[in-house]
């Protein structure tokens, strides 16, 4: 069971955008990304990422990516100049160079209440390309994507596609591993025997009925032992951390299937609709009835991705 992969699925991550945007004039680009997170990699040129509105812009050079957390609407230009036009509906000249070209992946965690694993996402996080060593499996995933981006052929579109995929989460990983704030909380999840174990259980056998005793068996501690050293990495009971996987899961079930309620509260692990029912409230602020009629509801916005 790869927990990190379970969190994504349960959280309901949906691509959209990935193509390789070539500037050819001094513009701007918005990107509003309010329900969203994701990278930029510049691919020719420099580019200035703009934050926020007063926030000096961060200068971008040819190699570097700039992965973003959930939420964080920001710009991206070709010049240091926060008065450049927005970029026109109308495509560049035939045989015009570009100043900038660069790939972007978008994905959307619409949820909420969202895992607390994105919570502790850093705003930000600029990988310089003069950092990534040759043998890095990052610096193999860039020259591929630039080569199949400058060079399509036959299947050019799924092999990029797959190598967005593969950038994205070799991304993911890097921020865990050296740029979170709580980033030792989720490498000791992983180094600790006991807690990845407990964390597979759940993740893997969430509609089970745990309890602090059955899931401290499990792993093989004592249950104050095993509440405390979970509380110590985690900050929260074992308990509480399998009720908002629960929800998570309750989420993308209920927008994205069409199980009647009783159905989705046994897929979660509990006995009954009104239980169920009256966690999800508590949970997610509105009925698993409200929530998949406001999914419905949203499901042809701009902004939703398919």
């Amino acid at each position: 069971m790869d927990v990190l992969a379970d969190i994504l699925t349960s959280a309901g991550l949906r691509k959209r955008v990935m193509y390789h945007k070539q500037i050819t004039a001094p513009w701007m680009l918005q990107f509003p990304c309010s329900h969203s997170m994701g990278f930029h990699v510049i691919t020719l040129g420099e580019a200035y990422l703009w934050k926020g509105d007063d926030e000096a812009p961060v200068h971008l050079h040819r190699g570097d990516i700039a992965f973003m957390a959930r939420g964080k609407p920001h710009r991206m230009s070709t010049h240091p100049d926060p008065d450049l036009p927005l970029e026109p509906e109308a495509p560049p000249s035939q045989g015009e160079p570009p100043l900038l070209a660069m790939v972007n992946g978008i994905y959307q965690l619409w949820n909420e209440p969202i895992h607390p694993f994105f919570q502790a996402l850093p705003d930000w996080v600029i990988l310089r390309a003069e950092t990534i060593p040759a043998h890095d499996p990052l610096q193999a995933t860039l020259q591929l994507l630039s080569a199949e981006m400058t060079q399509p052929d036959l299947g050019s579109q799924a092999i990029s596609d797959a190598l967005l995929d593969v950038l994205f989460h070799l991304m993911l990983r890097r921020t865990i591993q050296h740029h979170m704030p709580a980033h030792r909380m989720w490498q000791r999840s992983t180094q600790d025997p006991y807690i990845l174990k407990a964390l597979q259980l759940m993740h893997s056998e969430t509609a089970r009925d745990w309890s602090l005793d059955s899931l401290a068996n499990a792993v093989g501690l004592s249950r104050s032992g095993f509440a405390l050293k979970f509380k110590q990495v985690f900050g929260d009971t074992p308990l509480h951390y399998l009720t908002t996987l629960r929800m998570q899961k309750a989420m993308e079930l209920l927008a994205h299937s069409d199980q009647y309620i009783e159905a989705v509260a046994a897929a979660v692990g509990y006995q009954d609709a009104l239980s169920f029912s009256r966690a999800f409230k508590k949970s997610v602020g509105k009925s698993p009835r409200e929530f998949r009629k406001r999914n419905q509801a949203e499901l042809g916005l701009a902004w939703r991705f398919a």
